[in-house]
């Protein structure tokens, strides 16, 4: 197996693990770039345009945090009637970004994305 073989199923890996979280319906791994490195979504779904306006929605909230002298936000939450996208760091080059459904949990699926993102850290 080449190395870049190896690192495409450990992001796949990750994929699964974090669609195993409940009320998940859908998710990216991308660069902070908003580069698309993995994703688990529905059909007909720009999913690459998810996943730089995930990108943007991150980095906007980061610079008003700074620009006002906070911390930077652990996560950016966007709820809807239906649905809810979290947006996360997951290492100083990664991000991810889930859909999940009414049934979620955000702070305990928010608890367990911030474990999945310590290993993309280390790995990404």
């Amino acid at each position: 197996m080449t190395e870049h073989q190896g690192l495409k199923e450990r992001i796949n890996s990750f994929i699964r693990e974090i669609m195993e979280v409940r009320g998940v319906s859908a998710c990216v791994l991308a660069s902070r770039d908003g580069i698309l490195m993995g994703k688990s979504f529905v059909a007909g779904v720009s999913v690459p345009s998810f996943a730089a306006m995930s990108a943007t929605m991150l980095a906007a909230a980061e610079a008003a945090a700074s620009i006002s002298h906070i911390q930077p936000p652990g996560k950016v939450l966007v709820t809807s009637d239906g649905a809810s996208m979290l947006v996360m760091g997951a290492g100083d080059r990664t991000l991810l970004a889930v859909v999940l459904d009414p049934t979620a949990d955000t702070e305990a699926a928010y608890k367990l994305f911030t474990k999945i993102a310590a290993e993309i850290a280390e790995v990404l």
